[in-house]
């Protein structure tokens, strides 16, 4: 069934995922998360232009509800784990008194997750970045 909406017109998330370690696609109007791929973004982004058009498709032609296409493309970039990252959320736990059980419950993530995290084997997302940025200038905010 031809449509006279551009599937390309439809908002595409890539995101650097540090759980899966690949960039994750999705298209929010049709289908949420969708596609991956190890290294390469603009990949993600051609998985995610033929995803539409299919999504789109079978929308229209099972007569299926989706919201309007939002014509945007948001890639959020990837950063390496790093040693400087790991010491400063070592250092954090510590400096708040806590053991990695207690640090990561009060984080809501898991204890492998937070030792992962002061190895340097994984680095945190932007969102996880902030709050730890928070926690460092108001320690308060957790109680021990």
């Amino acid at each position: 069934m031809k449509s006279k909406i551009n599937p390309k017109n439809f908002t595409r998330i890539i995101r650097w995922s540090s759980e899966d370690h690949a960039y994750i696609g999705s298209l929010p109007e049709l289908c949420g998360d969708c596609c991956h791929h190890p290294s390469n973004p603009k990949k993600v982004a051609e998985q995610l232009d033929a995803l539409a058009e299919q999504a789109l498709d079978s929308c229209l032609r099972h007569n299926l509800p989706f919201d309007p296409p939002g014509s945007a493309l948001i890639i959020t970039r990837h950063t390496a784990p790093n040693k400087d990252t790991a010491a400063f959320i070592s250092s954090l736990r510590q400096d708040m008194g806590l053991n990695q059980q207690d640090f990561a419950a009060a984080l809501g993530i898991s204890k492998s997750t937070l030792s992962k995290w002061e190895t340097g084997a994984r680095r945190p997302d932007a969102a996880a970045y902030k709050l730890l940025r928070i926690l460092h200038n108001n320690p308060e905010l957790i109680s021990a």
